[in-house]
C-alpha cells in the first residue's frame, strides 16, 4: 500500500490504515474502467423503463442476480438512483418520472443544445455541434465546450473531457453526483475541475436581459453540484 504508483490514498491524515485508497495505474494516472455506480444506475433506469410501477424489492432482487458478491450494491446506491430517475407517488411503487421517459429527454437534450447556441450567440461567439458537445468558438478557436447529459454517468465521459469543457445535467442528476462523489473520492478529485451546471440554470440566463461573457462564467461556477438537505444514504 505504501507504493504510489500502484495506490493512491485519500485521507486528512497520513495514516494509512484510515481514509480510502484507489488503485493506479502508470506515473500515477487513475485506472480507467466504467465505474460500479454507473453500471448500477444503467441496470437501474433499464429495468424502470421495462417495468413500470415496482417495488424497491423488485428492484434490488433483479440487481442482486447481476451484481453479486463485492458487486453488491448498497441500498443508498439503489435509493439514489430511484429518486433521481423515479417518483413514489404511489408508495410503495416507483415509477420512471415523465421527464425521464426517453424520448422526452431526448427532446429537452435538443432544447439544451438551442439555448446554449442562442447564449453563445448573445455572447459573440461561433457554435458548433459535434455529438454531445457544443462548442463556442472566437477567431475559429474554441473558448468553451459543453457536453451535455441526460444521465449522471460522468466517470466514463471524464476521461474524454478536457478542462474548458462544462458538463451539463439535468436538476435531477445532481444529488446523484454528489452521491457518487461521496462514495467514490477519485470522482470527486477529477470533478473539481469541471464545471457543471443545470438545464434550468442555462434556461433561466436565456431570460436575463443583459448577459455578458463575465456573468455567464459567474453564473455557471455559483452553481454547484451539492448534496440535497435529505439525508443521504450511505449504507
Amino acid at each position: 500500500m505504501k507504493d504510489k504508483k500502484v495506490f493512491f490514498h485519500y485521507s486528512t491524515g497520513e495514516n494509512v490504515d484510515t481514509g480510502l485508497w484507489h488503485i493506479t495505474k502508470g506515473r500515477g494516472n487513475l485506472v480507467s474502467t466504467e465505474s460500479l455506480s454507473d453500471k448500477i444506475e444503467k441496470a437501474i433506469v433499464n429495468y424502470l423503463q421495462k417495468n413500470p410501477n415496482v417495488i424497491f424489492l423488485e428492484v434490488e432482487e433483479d440487481l442482486y442476480k447481476q451484481f453479486t458478491g463485492l458487486m453488491t450494491p448498497s441500498k443508498g446506491l439503489i435509493y439514489a438512483v430511484l429518486n433521481s430517475y423515479a417518483s413514489n407517488d404511489d408508495k410503495p411503487r416507483w415509477k420512471l418520472r415523465d421527464e425521464d421517459i426517453a424520448s422526452v429527454r431526448r427532446e429537452e437534450v435538443k432544447n439544451i443544445f438551442n439555448a446554449l447556441e442562442e447564449i453563445g450567440k448573445r455572447l459573440n461567439y461561433d457554435s458548433s455541434l459535434d455529438d454531445k458537445v457544443l462548442t463556442w468558438n472566437e477567431k475559429k478557436k474554441p473558448v468553451r465546450k459543453f457536453y451535455v447529459m441526460a444521465s449522471a454517468l460522468v466517470n466514463k465521459v471524464l476521461e474524454n473531457i478536457d478542462e474548458q469543457t462544462v458538463l451539463v445535467i439535468p436538476g435531477g442528476r445532481a444529488d446523484l453526483i454528489a452521491y457518487k462523489q461521496m462514495r467514490d473520492p477519485s470522482l470527486k478529485e477529477r470533478l473539481k475541475k469541471i464545471p457543471l451546471v443545470k438545464f434550468r440554470t442555462l434556461r433561466s440566463l436565456l431570460e436575463v436581459t443583459v448577459l455578458t461573457r463575465e456573468t455567464f462564467e459567474e453564473q455557471i461556477a455559483s452553481d454547484p453540484v451539492e448534496k440535497s438537505t435529505k439525508q443521504m444514504m450511505m449504507f
